[in-house]
């Protein structure tokens, strides 16, 4: 499955008709001493893309079209319409082009006004047949992720490429949601945050901007009385920042993609992206990770008490005491460290850690 957007120049059309035997008639015709203005247009397009994506991402064909051509055809891939689409049309607008999508039934004029049959508005991007959301777990990834933009746009999320897909700068976090294809059958999808610290424990942050805190859904779903479905509580990673670990949600099938869907667009917008937006302070977020009784901590594995599972817990919760210099933080360091030094496997971690409470102000 394919989709092609058409833009040209003149004439401006005034019904969707006219546009549809407009686009006939200009594919006949050849363009004279214009080059500039079709360069133009996909120098802008370029431009509104995110940076960190490259052109196999964003097109199905690279756009590079002959510039004698009165029309120009464009493909976006299937993954990304809720970002090409946009940065196609803001371009066309700027530059005075006409935009015909066939397969929404929509033309979009430079001065802002949508033509339509006057039939219900279709949402893009067109859901994908069901034959192919059955047969690909790329499909369904790619639908999920499409049906799910509009909720996070709207409250001003940003659409990003690859296996983070969506984030958002929030007063005291950086928020990113993952999700990706993991097995056949099984779709990787989790909500990770990382902390702004202030400049003096820069240092303590990784090259990704970590330790992170990842969200519980599960916590969330449960106190809402929604349903998560999903193939078990993620457990940390050895090797891994605390941000590693995802949930498996079931996704073998057309069905169980629209399943996940419904369950992730209750969680997210009326539980959990409320909650993030109400984070204002690091003092916020060092309560629900320190100060809050277990059963209530919204965080993945901050709050294990032995094993190996509370060894390889990385630490943003002394970060957190850290940054907003709670009084008991030197207590909770000396703890930490003093159960690293008394376990065979810590024993090896200790001397990271001893580095990261440096950087905290603590020489131990």
């Amino acid at each position: 499955m394919s989709y092609v957007v058409h833009l040209w120049q003149r004439p401006i059309p005034s019904s969707l008709a006219q546009a549809e035997a407009t686009l006939r008639e200009l594919r006949h015709q050849l363009r004279f001493g214009d080059e500039a203005s079709v360069h133009a247009l996909l120098s802008a397009i370029e431009a509104a893309l995110p940076v960190d994506g490259c052109a196999d991402d964003f097109w199905t064909e690279e756009p590079g079209a002959d510039t004698s051509d009165m029309v120009l055809s464009l493909s976006p891939t299937l993954g990304e319409l809720t970002v090409v689409l946009p940065a196609i049309e803001t371009a066309a607008r700027q530059l005075g082009w006409v935009v015909l999508d066939p397969q929404s039934g929509e033309v979009r004029l430079p001065s802002g006004k949508v033509l339509s049959r006057g039939e219900p508005r279709i949402d893009r991007p067109e859901a994908a047949p069901s034959a192919d959301l059955d047969t690909s777990p790329a499909m369904r990834k790619a639908w999920l992720k499409q049906s799910l933009a509009p909720m996070f746009t709207r409250r001003g999320w940003r659409g990003r490429q690859g296996e983070i897909c969506f984030d958002k700068t929030l007063p005291c976090v950086d928020a990113q949601i993952y999700l990706d294809t993991q097995r056949q059958v099984t779709m990787s999808h989790g909500i990770w945050l990382r902390m702004r610290l202030p400049p003096r424990l820069q240092p303590a942050q990784d090259g990704d901007g970590g330790p992170s805190l990842v969200l519980s859904l599960e916590f969330f779903a449960q106190r809402h009385g929604l349903k998560f479905a999903h193939d078990g509580q993620p457990g940390l990673i050895i090797g891994g920042e605390v941000g590693a670990p995802t949930y498996g949600l079931p996704c073998a099938s057309a069905d169980d993609a629209a399943r996940r869907l419904e369950e992730l667009q209750a969680l997210y917008d009326v539980v959990v992206l409320d909650w993030l937006e109400s984070l204002n302070s690091l003092d916020e977020l060092e309560r629900c990770a320190n100060r809050v009784p277990d059963n209530e901590c919204p965080f993945i594995g901050l709050r294990h008490r032995g094993g190996h599972r509370r060894l390889l817990n990385y630490h943003p919760d002394l970060l957190l005491a850290a940054a907003v210099e709670a009084p008991d933080f030197e207590h909770r360091a000396r703890e930490r460290l003093a159960l690293y030094q008394a376990d065979g496997f810590g024993r090896g971690l200790v001397p990271e850690l001893r580095k990261l409470l440096g950087i905290c102000g603590l020489n131990v």
